[in-house]
């Protein structure tokens, strides 16, 4: 007998890395996680704001509220011109879109490709959020809303 060690003996056991498999793997998961906090990051993310001095356009279509942020003092006459982009083919709600807070009690539904000009008055100060609960998964969809900021 030889008292030579065998290789499999004196082999140490090594770990091994991540798999190519593993790695992908990894990479589809935070590039869905990415991709979902995106979406429902973008309409905070894509606020742009309006402070109406006299009759202002908020364009309402599939893709929300422009602006989706207006900014208002309290007893200041808001006037807007509610512009509805999309046609009658819409299949959601047949292309009308609706400007409503519950709050204040406003609730005007705007006709596919036309303008409404709507006139209203907050007496209080606060934060009030519009939506349209017509089409595109209604209140449900992050995309469909906006917010009225009235300021003292």
């Amino acid at each position: 007998m030889s008292n030579t060690p065998k290789k499999a003996d004196t082999e140490i056991a090594q770990p091994k890395g991540p798999r190519r498999r593993d790695i992908l793997s990894f990479g589809l998961i935070a590039a869905g996680a990415t991709g979902a906090g995106g979406y429902f990051l973008w309409p905070s993310l894509r606020q742009s704001f309006l402070t109406p001095t006299e009759a202002a356009s908020v364009t309402v279509s599939m893709s929300g509220f422009s602006p989706n942020v207006i900014k208002a003092r309290v007893g200041q006459t808001i006037d807007l011109q509610l512009i509805n982009k999309d046609n009658s083919l819409h299949t959601d709600g047949g292309g009308w879109h609706q400007f409503a807070i519950d709050q204040l009690g406003l609730d005007f539904k705007v006709a596919p490709l036309s303008e409404l000009p709507v006139s209203f008055v907050v007496q209080e100060p606060g934060e009030y959020d519009f939506y349209c609960g017509i089409c595109c998964g209604g209140k449900a969809n992050p995309y469909m809303h906006g917010q009225l900021v009235v300021e003292v």
